[in-house]
C-alpha cells in the first residue's frame, strides 16, 4: 500500500503578538500615568520663600531665596524678562541648606530701568516641575539730597539739628559715626531731626545724612559739623556705711558686702537704665511740641551739672565710677515740679537709679526726664503744658537727699540740659534749622 506524503504547513498568526505588544505598551503607559499622578499627589512640592525681595531691584541687590519642602531639587533657573530680552540671574543647584543666592547688578547686566518679570523654574524628583513668576520694577536712580540747614558747631554731650529735602526718597537717617537716628518726614519732601552727640564722642566723628528710596538705592550727604571737646568736672565722693545701709541695700532688696552692693546699683542698674531710656526715646512725635526754652525748677540751685565724672570711694578705696547725665536742682523738700515745656507724658513709674520718674516727649526725638520724685501727679498719655505741675521732688532711687534730677534726651541719649534752658541757643541752633526753606 502506498501512502501519500502530505506536507503539513503551520501558519503563524502574527496578529495576536502585535495585540499583546500594544497591550503591553498601554499597560506601561497607564502605569507611568499612575506613577506620575502618584508623584504629583504624594511627593511634597518645594516652596520658595522671600520672593517679595524681587519686587523692587535697585542698582545693586543681593537676594537669598530659600527652598522649603522637597529636598531633591535638581535644578533652579532664575531669569528676568524685559520685553523680548531675557537675562539669566541664576542657573544651577541650590546650596546644601536649600538656598539660592542672587546678586543682581542691573546696569552691569544691561537691564534697563522699568518693569519686568522674574521667572523661576524648579526641577525636582523624577517628574517634578514648578514655576514661579514675580512682577518686578528696576530702579537704579538714587534719591537726591539737598541740604537746607544744619547745626555746624556742636559739643560733646550736646545736640544739633539738620533739615534736608530728599527727591525720590522715602526714608532718611542721620549717622553720627555708627549711631543712627531717624529723620522725620515733613511736607514737600522735607526731612528734619535732632541728633545727639555722646558725652565721650570722638571730635573726628563724621556726621552724615543717608537717604533711601523704595527700591533700596542709597545716597549720602556728609555734613561739615564740627564737634568740640569738653573738659568735664571731676568729683570724688566718699561712701558711708549709713548710705549703703539706708539707700543701697533697700534698693537692691538683698544683702551684699558694701562694695559689691554699691557697684551693682551704680553700674549694672545704671547700664540697664541707659538701655531703657534708649527704648523709650526711640518713639517720638514727628512734630515740634515744645515752645521756647525749657524751665528750671523754680527757686532752685544747681548742685550737680551734666557730664560730671564721679569717682566713688569706700574706706579709702575706689569702688566705682560713673558720669552724671543731667542737672540736679535742689529747692525745699517735696517742692512742686512744673513741666519744663509742652509735651506728652510717655513714662511714669519706677526707673532704676532715677527712682520715681516722669518722661515727657516734646517731639522730633526730644524728651525731658524728671527723677527721684516723691510723688507723681500725671499719667502716661497726658498732654501737659509748660509750667503745669507734674509731681514733687524727693529722694527715691540712687539719691543722697531731696532734689530733682532733670535730664534731656535726644533719641534716648542723654544730652546737656544747659543748652535747652537757653532760649537763644534753641532759636539759633535748632529752630533756625527747622524753619529753613
Amino acid at each position: 500500500m502506498k501512502y501519500r506524503k502530505y506536507k503539513i504547513e503551520r501558519k503563524t498568526d502574527k496578529k495576536p503578538r502585535s495585540r499583546k505588544f500594544i497591550k503591553l505598551l498601554l499597560l506601561l503607559g497607564v502605569f507611568g500615568f499612575v506613577l506620575y499622578i502618584t508623584f504629583q499627589l504624594f511627593v511634597q512640592k518645594p516652596q520658595l520663600e522671600n520672593l517679595e525681595a524681587l519686587a523692587k531691584i535697585p542698582v545693586q541687590k543681593d537676594i537669598t531665596l530659600k527652598l522649603k519642602g522637597s529636598p531633591n531639587v535638581k535644578l533652579v533657573k532664575v531669569k528676568l524678562i524685559q520685553g523680548e530680552k531675557e537675562f539669566i540671574l541664576y542657573e544651577g543647584k541650590p546650596s546644601k541648606d536649600g538656598k539660592v543666592y542672587l546678586s543682581i547688578s542691573p546696569k552691569k547686566m544691561g537691564i534697563e530701568d522699568g518693569k519686568g518679570q522674574v521667572l523661576i523654574s524648579l526641577r525636582y524628583g523624577l517628574f517634578g516641575r514648578e514655576t514661579y513668576r514675580v512682577s518686578t520694577f528696576i530702579d537704579t536712580q538714587p534719591p537726591k539730597i539737598e541740604p537746607l540747614s544744619y547745626t555746624e558747631y556742636v559739643v560733646q554731650g550736646g545736640a544739633g539739628a539738620v533739615k534736608v529735602r530728599v527727591k525720590d526718597g522715602t526714608q532718611a537717617f542721620v549717622y553720627v559715626g555708627s549711631d543712627r537716628y531717624p529723620m522725620y518726614r515733613l511736607e514737600k519732601g522735607y526731612f528734619f531731626t535732632l541728633f545727639p552727640i555722646r558725652v565721650d564722642q570722638d571730635p573726628s566723628t563724621p556726621i552724615k545724612v543717608v537717604a533711601y528710596d523704595d527700591a533700596g538705592n542709597v545716597s549720602e550727604l556728609l555734613l561739615k559739623t564740627k564737634i568740640a571737646k569738653v573738659n568735664f568736672r571731676i568729683d570724688k565722693i566718699r561712701l558711708t556705711e549709713e548710705f549703703i545701709d539706708k539707700v543701697i541695700i533697700p534698693l537692691l532688696g538683698k544683702h551684699l558686702p558694701p562694695k559689691e552692693a554699691f557697684k551693682e546699683v551704680n553700674e549694672m542698674w545704671r547700664n540697664r537704665d541707659v538701655e531703657k531710656l534708649k527704648k523709650i526715646g526711640s518713639v517720638s512725635e514727628g512734630k515740634k511740641l515744645w515752645q521756647g526754652n525749657f524751665l528750671q525748677l523754680p527757686n532752685s540751685k544747681v548742685i550737680s551739672t551734666f557730664g560730671d565724672i564721679r569717682y566713688y570711694y569706700y574706706q579709702g578705696e575706689e569702688v566705682s565710677t560713673s558720669r552724671h547725665m543731667g542737672y540736679d536742682f535742689a529747692s525745699f523738700e517735696k517742692a512742686l515740679i512744673p513741666a519744663s515745656n509742652d509735651g506728652i507724658v510717655v513714662f511714669t513709674g519706677s526707673l532704676g537709679i532715677y527712682g520715681n520718674a516722669i518722661i515727657i516727649d516734646h517731639g522730633f526725638g526730644l524728651m525731658s526726664l524728671y527723677g527721684h520724685l516723691s510723688e507723681i501727679k500725671v499719667k502716661k498719655g497726658e498732654l501737659v503744658k509748660k509750667g503745669e505741675i507734674i509731681g514733687n521732688t524727693g529722694n527715691t532711687g540712687l539719691a543722697l537727699g531731696d532734689h530733682l534730677h532733670f535730664g534731656v534726651l535726644v533719641h534716648g541719649i542723654e544730652v546737656n540740659p544747659k543748652e535747652w534752658l537757653d532760649a537763644r541757643w534753641i532759636k539759633t541752633r535748632i529752630e533756625r534749622v527747622l524753619d529753613a526753606q
